[in-house]
């Protein structure tokens, strides 16, 4: 059983979900909890509009690095009392910084959500973590039985289905 699990966590569900997952590990078994944010560097180039004043690179990284704390702080809420809490925040990739972390910071496993959304250009946190020398857990955002089967959906939605034929 993992004694020392690190968490990543932000403002998602499947964050949410993930934290939830490493708390019943680290309660099963004696454990302590990692939980880190990363606070993403601010775009080189800053869009602004006529009406909004721009915003400086040092103002929106502050922002960034407060909303990591802030992140952090409530994932520590809501971990029980019983429970030892570590509070990291890192800057940058947040793959980067959970992989430097694991690899440093001797934990046993690493738990992370993964969210329904997809993006292009980019694999899930998970996915990008695999060569890490420390076991990775992917946490959905939903549970695997409350998730609707396509299939499902498109009889529902096809005009057969709806005429009762």
């Amino acid at each position: 059983m993992p004694q020392r699990i690190l968490v990543g966590v932000d403002d998602s569900l499947a964050s949410r979900r993930a934290l939830d997952r490493a708390i019943r590990i680290a309660a099963e078994g004696n454990g302590r909890i990692g939980l880190l944010t990363s606070a993403p560097h601010p775009p080189l180039v800053i869009a602004t509009s006529p009406i909004v004043p721009p915003a400086s690179r040092s103002q929106l990284s502050d922002e960034m690095v407060d909303w990591a704390r802030t992140c952090v702080e409530d994932a520590t809420e809501l971990v029980p009392d019983d429970i030892p809490v570590m509070k990291l925040v890192a800057h940058g990739e947040p793959a980067a910084a959970l992989r430097e972390e694991a690899e440093r910071g001797c934990w046993d496993l690493v738990v992370v959500g993964q969210s329904e959304r997809r993006h292009r250009l980019r694999r899930p946190v998970g996915a990008r973590l695999r060569r890490s020398g420390v076991p990775v857990l992917v946490v959905g955002e939903q549970a695997p039985d409350s998730r609707p089967s396509r299939r499902r959906e498109r009889r529902a939605t096809s005009p057969v289905a709806a005429k009762g034929v």
